[in-house]
C-alpha cells in the first residue's frame, strides 16, 4: 500500500493502548486508540480503518458483541482479536464468527505486524475481487447506436407490467436483455426464472412449467412446484417460445389471461403474480400463418416487441465485448489480464460471428486460456474470410483502422490519456483530436 495502514485499537486498558500505539507507530502504522467500545463504534461509523485490534474482554461490551456490531457496517474492516492465554477458546469462537485472527497477550509485535499486513492484504484482495465481479455482472456492454437505443427502450418499459417479446438470432443475448429488464423493474428483488422451451422434452415441459401434485402420474411420489410458481413476485423468462407445442400454447394463454396456473393432478387453479418475458429466434408471424403458433397467444406475448440485431450488424460492440470477456475469464481462471494486438483486433472485426455474442464469448475464453503471451496476437479458431471481402478505398480503410485502434487503446488504458499517449507514441493533443474526430465516448 502506498499510504500508511490505518489501525484502530480498542481496549479498556489505557496502558496497553499507549504501549500498542507507540510500538505500531514505530513500525510505520497510522494509529488511533479508543478505550470505550461505544465511542469506538461511533468512530468506526465516521472514519475508515484498514484493520481493527479488538480486546476480547471488556466490561462495557465484550469482544464478540463488538465484532458483531463492526460486521454490520457496509464495508467492515478486518478484526484481530487480542486475548489472554486463558481466553483462547473464546478467540477461536470469534474467528468462527468472522474475525481475521487472534493474538495472545503479552503481544509479540513482530508477529502482530505480520498479522496486520496479512489482514489488510486479504481485505484489499477481497475488495478487488468484488470490483471485478461487479465488472462481470455489469449491465449489457453496448457501444453501437442500435444497442444503446435498445437498452434505453428496455429501461423505459422495465417498470411497467407489460409482456415483452425479444426477437433475435441465437446467441445475440436475449436472456441477458431479459435479465437487464428484470433488474430495472420493480420486481428486481424477486426471482428471475428462465426456461428454454426447446431444451426440455415436450412430455416433461408441462409438469416443469406448472408443477404437479403427488400421485398425478407414475413416479410422482411427492408434489413439486412448477417453474412459473418458482418465479412468484418476479419475472418468468420463456426462451425459444416458438418451440412450444400447440397444446401447451393453449395452457400458457390461460395463464396469461387469468394469472393462474393449474398443477398436474390438481382440481383447483392457483393464483400467481409473475411478469412474463418471452424470446424467439424464429419469425412468430410466419409460424402464425402456417398454423404452428396461436395468433391470440402471439398478440398476448407481443405487447412490447424488442429486436436485437446480430453482432455482424453492430461491429462497434465487438471490441468492447472482447475486452469485457478477457477481464471475465482472466478473473475466472486466475490469469494475468492480456491485451489485444492490432492483428487480433482485425481478426475479431473481419469475422462475421454467425453464433453472435455467445460465439465471441467462447472464442475469447479459449484464446485467454491458450495465449501464452501478455499480448494476444492471434484469435484462436476464427476462419479467415478475407478472400471474399470487398476492397475498400484506402482512406476509408485507414479511418476504420484508426478508429478501432483508438477505441481499443482507450479501453485498455481506461481512458488515461497520458498512458494512451505513451503507448501509442502520439501526443495528448493528437489523442484528443482523434477522440473528437470519431466522436468516441467513455
Amino acid at each position: 500500500m502506498h499510504r500508511k495502514i490505518k489501525v484502530l485499537i480498542i481496549d479498556d486498558d489505557k496502558d496497553i493502548l499507549s504501549l500498542l500505539s507507540i510500538k505500531l507507530k514505530k513500525q510505520n502504522f497510522e494509529v488511533e486508540t479508543e478505550s470505550s467500545p461505544l465511542k469506538a463504534l461511533e468512530k468506526i461509523s465516521l472514519e475508515k480503518f484498514d484493520v481493527i485490534l479488538l480486546d476480547q474482554m471488556m466490561p462495557e461490551i465484550e469482544g464478540l458483541e463488538m465484532l458483531n456490531h463492526i460486521q454490520q457496517l457496509e464495508e467492515s474492516p478486518p478484526v484481530i482479536i487480542m486475548t489472554a492465554y486463558g481466553n483462547i477458546k473464546d478467540a477461536v469462537k470469534a474467528i468462527k464468527k468472522g474475525a481475521f485472527d487472534f493474538i495472545t497477550k503479552p503481544i509479540n509485535f513482530d508477529e502482530l505486524k505480520i498479522i496486520i499486513e496479512q489482514a489488510v492484504n486479504l481485505s484489499q484482495l477481497k475488495k478487488e475481487v468484488k470490483e471485478l465481479k461487479q465488472i462481470i455482472q455489469a449491465d449489457i456492454i453496448a457501444e453501437s447506436k442500435q444497442m444503446k437505443s435498445i437498452l434505453k427502450r428496455a429501461e423505459q418499459i422495465a417498470p411497467f407490467e407489460i409482456n415483452i417479446l425479444i426477437q433475435g438470432e441465437s446467441g445475440t443475448g436475449k436472456e441477458v436483455l431479459a435479465r437487464f429488464i428484470h433488474k430495472k423493474s420493480n420486481r428486481a428483488e424477486k426471482p428471475f426464472v428462465a426456461v428454454n422451451c426447446g431444451a426440455i422434452p415436450h412430455e416433461l415441459l408441462e409438469s416443469e412449467l406448472f408443477g404437479y401434485k403427488k400421485g398425478a402420474f407414475t413416479g410422482a411420489n411427492s408434489s413439486k412446484k412448477g417453474l412459473i410458481e418458482e418465479a412468484e413476485g418476479g419475472t418468468f423468462f420463456l426462451d425459444e417460445i416458438g418451440e412450444l407445442s400447440l397444446d401447451l400454447q393453449v395452457k400458457l394463454l390461460r395463464v396469461l389471461q387469468e394469472n393462474e396456473i393449474q398443477p398436474l393432478g390438481s382440481s383447483r387453479p392457483k393464483k400467481i403474480n409473475v411478469r412474463f418475458i418471452s424470446a424467439t429466434n424464429k419469425n412468430l408471424k410466419d409460424l402464425v400463418k402456417k398454423g404452428k403458433f396461436r395468433e391470440d397467444l402471439f398478440y398476448r406475448l407481443n405487447v412490447m416487441p424488442i429486436s436485437i440485431p446480430p453482432l455482424r450488424e453492430r461491429k462497434e460492440d465487438i471490441i468492447p465485448l472482447s475486452v469485457f470477456f478477457i477481464k471475465k475469464f482472466s478473473l475466472k481462471y486466475n490469469l494475468p489480464e492480456k491485451i489485444l494486438s492490432d492483428k487480433a483486433i482485425n481478426q475479431l472485426l473481419e469475422y462475421d460471428w454467425p453464433g453472435n455474442v455467445r460465439e465471441l464469448e467462447h472464442t475469447i475464453e479459449r484464446t485467454v486460456l491458450l495465449s501464452k503471451s501478455p499480448v494476444i496476437s492471434n484469435i484462436v479458431e476464427i476462419p479467415s474470410n478475407t478472400k471474399n471481402k470487398k476492397i475498400k478505398p484506402f482512406k476509408e480503410a485507414k479511418e476504420e483502422f484508426e478508429k478501432r485502434y483508438l477505441q481499443n487503446l482507450l479501453d485498455q488504458t481506461n481512458w488515461n490519456i497520458s498512458k494512451a499517449s505513451r503507448l501509442s507514441k502520439k501526443t495528448r493533443a493528437e489523442i484528443y483530436r482523434l477522440i473528437k474526430k470519431y466522436n468516441l465516448q467513455q
